[in-house]
């Protein structure tokens, strides 16, 4: 959605949405969601949820379950899950659900095209009656072939032999190269084919990192499983002789990704804990205690699910699984929302910093990764040394013996801290005493994804490869929403970094 685009920029722009011609709509009217819905896209999920949250807000339930239903006909999206969880507590509730007349819902804008478009099926229709007609007469054969499911029984009766949809899931090694994929679907789709004849094969591929050297299908009775498909294989030999293939969500991979990343913020984190107490906290909440013990400032949703409930035991139901007697920091903490839990156990990436002195550029990877990049202030007359250093403290508004003089935020190094300033046009020179600056809104951002125990590695050249960030990267979309944060000020506590 781009704004309006003008000789001159106006403050209003960032807030309007262009629908048609000179047709807009604000993001601030209190109408938007329903426009959006009306006019725009009559299937977008986030304006269906966020209707479904503003029917729910009055007490309208049924208008409420609507949007939410109508919210989950989209996967993925960032609303999925919630819509799920909305509409479990609003069906649990004891309260009935109305009817509603069409009139009350939104109906999708109609273009003004609508009958050239009309004239166009018209001639078409008669265009196939034509033919139908010329077939008949001059092709019997093939006509009678066509049409072989209808067939006559008695005076007044037929019977009609509707082609039935076969569906099944096969397992797929999502790194495998997407031909080899296409050759599994495809082979296996003419296997069903052969023992099914005459029937629609569909053949939902679900991603798993277990390798299934037999290939072996299994019938899908669940419906729900289909939304887990990255791919699907269609094929019905009778009335096609092609298997068409269609890989499905494209988010998919951008999902996966975050998944991992949080899982390995908190793997980090459990590696600092279990290095400074010797074992393993009993329960994740010790890692987002209050200043010191904040070794996280909240543990992630998992993207998936939308959920950061933490379970001892497998269950699949979405969430986070902690084992804290596992022996490998990837068997101890990993997503709770596949159907072999080892499937999706990815090997621990460590989360880092890399400093880059001679560009001053920052880098947050995970493992070989680039999550994040920023400018750097840095030491002046070469002030800010060389070599790995470990984050000490976490701090909230750090006190010095200057008021402000550490910013907004602060991870300790030791004798350096990194932390933000209120000085951004020191950012990308060297005029600090030694520490590494930050603006306060880049600070901000980071900060929540450093753990207690990150080693941050400064060096004279970034010699890390990486320029782009190489990963779908939104740090947001693991913040858990309705979390009550530790308190991650030191208080009275006066720090002494080089400054």
């Amino acid at each position: 959605m781009n704004p309006i685009k003008g000789r001159f920029k106006n403050h209003l722009d960032e807030e309007m949405v262009h629908l048609h011609k000179n047709l807009y709509i604000n993001r601030s009217d209190p109408m938007y969601y329903e426009k959006v819905i009306r006019y725009l896209d009559p299937r977008s999920p986030e304006a269906h949820y966020k209707l479904g949250q503003k029917f729910e807000a009055k007490g309208i339930v049924d208008k409420a379950i609507f949007h939410y239903k109508e919210c989950r006909k989209t996967y993925p999206s960032p609303f999925y899950f919630a819509s799920a969880s909305a509409i479990r507590g609003l069906e649990g509730n004891g309260k009935g659900v109305e009817s509603l007349p069409v009139s009350d819902f939104p109906i999708p804008y109609k273009s003004s095209s609508a009958f050239p478009r009309l004239w166009k099926i018209i001639l078409f229709m008669t265009l196939l009656l034509s033919m139908f007609l010329w077939g008949l007469l001059w092709g019997k054969d093939s006509i009678t072939r066509t049409v072989s499911a209808l067939q006559l029984w008695g005076v007044g009766k037929e019977i009609t032999y509707e082609v039935v949809d076969m569906p099944y899931m096969m397992y797929l090694t999502k790194s495998k190269p997407r031909k080899e994929i296409e050759n599994d679907l495809y082979s296996k789709a003419l296997e069903l084919a052969k023992t099914n004849p005459g029937q629609n094969i569909w053949l939902y591929g679900i991603a798993s990192n277990g390798q299934n050297p037999d290939k072996k299908v299994v019938p899908l009775t669940d419906e729900a499983q289909k939304v887990r498909a990255f791919v699907v294989a269609q094929y019905n030999s009778s009335e096609d002789p092609t298997v068409k293939i269609r890989f499905l969500n494209a988010e998919y991979g951008k999902l996966m990704s975050l998944t991992e990343a949080g899982a390995n913020l908190v793997r980090t984190a459990l590696e600092a804990y279990i290095s400074d107490n010797g074992t393993p906290p009993d329960k994740l909440d010790k890692l987002v205690a209050d200043y010191p013990q904040n070794y996280l400032s909240f543990i992630p949703q998992e993207i998936q699910s939308g959920s950061n409930q933490i379970v001892g035991k497998y269950d699949g139901d979405g969430g986070w699984v902690f084992d804290p007697l596992a022996k490998q920091y990837s068997d101890m903490f990993y997503p709770n929302t596949v159907e072999n839990p080892n499937s999706h156990q990815a090997n621990f990436e460590r989360f880092q910093v890399v400093v880059g002195k001679s560009d001053h550029s920052l880098q947050l990877l995970a493992g070989s990764t680039l999550l994040m990049e920023k400018r750097v202030g840095l030491g002046a007359d070469d002030a800010t040394p060389v070599g790995s250093f470990s984050v000490l403290d976490r701090v909230k508004e750090p006190q010095g013996k200057h008021p402000n003089v550490y910013g907004s935020s602060a991870l300790g190094l030791g004798a350096i801290a990194l932390h933000g300033t209120n000085d951004p046009a020191s950012i990308g020179g060297n005029l600090s005493l030694g520490c590494i600056r930050m603006t306060n809104a880049d600070i901000e951002e980071l900060y929540p994804f450093i753990p207690k125990g990150t080693v941050i590695f400064i060096r004279d050249n970034n010699s890390t490869g990486l320029t782009a960030a190489s990963a779908a990267w939104n740090p947001q979309a693991l913040v858990p929403l309705g979390t009550r944060l530790p308190n991650e000020s030191a208080q009275n506590k006066v720090f002494h970094w080089l400054g």
